[in-house]
């Protein structure tokens, strides 16, 4: 798993072309909406922490446009306007929010991202380092050279941090799991 994440590093955006305009696409992963909630509140915690990148990311970056996606499978508000909500709660203007609200999946995502913008813009794309090759392998298909920007790290090594070989466990098996599913999920998005 340390080996698969390790094909993307960290988006370190002071090495970019800061006279050129950026689109940071967000890619979804879940939310709920709770009215008594806050917009940030309402996220899963795998989508906010890819929103946090996000905008981590864009406050170093003289020009961009944050991108958030993903709909609503139930006709209700869209997964892409509760994290615009919760991008303008954490201090990102509007007028520097684009929405996607009708993919269901990372595909669909892309292609609607060519669909509204076309080929030539410049993007950064967020997602979980464990997705992430397969996100930027579907973004080189429709024409794009995405820059990939991972969140969600499964493994991390610092100096407090046990990733040794132990008998397995739930998380170990957990772990093989989300490998081998996103695994598939590439082979099939690869055709």
């Amino acid at each position: 798993m340390a080996q698969y994440e390790s094909q993307v590093t960290v988006c370190q955006p002071q090495l970019l072309d800061t006279t050129s305009t950026y689109y940071i696409h967000v890619l979804g992963a879940g939310y709920s909406l709770d009215p008594k909630l806050p917009a940030t509140s309402q996220l899963e915690s795998t989508t906010l922490t890819r929103l946090v990148e996000g905008i981590r990311i864009a406050r170093q970056l003289p020009h961009y446009k944050l991108v958030t996606s993903a709909y609503s499978k139930y006709g209700l508000e869209s997964q892409a306007s509760v994290a615009k909500r919760a991008a303008i709660e954490l201090g990102i203007p509007s007028q520097k929010i684009e929405m996607l609200t009708t993919p269901s999946n990372t595909a669909e995502e892309v292609e609607a991202f060519v669909k509204k913008f076309g080929t030539t813009k410049k993007v950064i794309v967020v997602s979980d380092a464990l997705h992430l090759p397969r996100a930027v392998m579907l973004y080189k298909k429709a024409g794009i050279s995405a820059i990939p920007a991972p969140s969600n790290f499964l493994i991390k090594q610092g100096p407090n941090d046990y990733n040794g070989l132990t008998f397995p466990s739930y998380q170990s098996l957990s772990l093989m799991n989300n490998y081998f599913r996103e695994q598939l999920k590439y082979w099939k998005d690869s055709w």
